[in-house]
């Protein structure tokens, strides 16, 4: 049987910008807990990922120039080949969804 997880109690671990906190797995997907401060690196995956904001406001910045912002309770799926970063000036904490095998990236 799977652990029931506190989202609350495991964004308290989270103790670095980008750190990624594993909080579920369905298949070969994962849900990551992750505190997005500052600007990510621009960068692709072979695989789409969403994300979902909990609190605070981010963006998904797109290479050609496009950019989406993303409040409490909205979400954004990239699709695989988009290159993408995503960034928050005030913080933002949110739920990816991504392929287990992308976490190194």
């Amino acid at each position: 049987m799977a652990k029931k997880v506190n989202v609350t109690q495991a964004a308290g671990r989270l103790a670095d910008p980008f750190e990624h906190l594993a909080v579920g797995q369905v298949d070969d997907y994962c849900a990551y807990l992750v505190r997005i401060v500052g600007n990510y690196l621009f960068h692709q995956h072979p695989k789409d990922e969403m994300y979902l904001v909990l609190e605070g406001e981010m963006a998904i910045d797109y290479a050609d120039g496009a950019s989406v912002m993303l409040g409490p309770m909205d979400s954004l799926a990239v699709r695989a080949g988009e290159k993408h970063r995503s960034r928050s000036e005030r913080g933002a904490l949110v739920l990816m969804f991504k392929a287990r095998d992308l976490f190194a990236e």
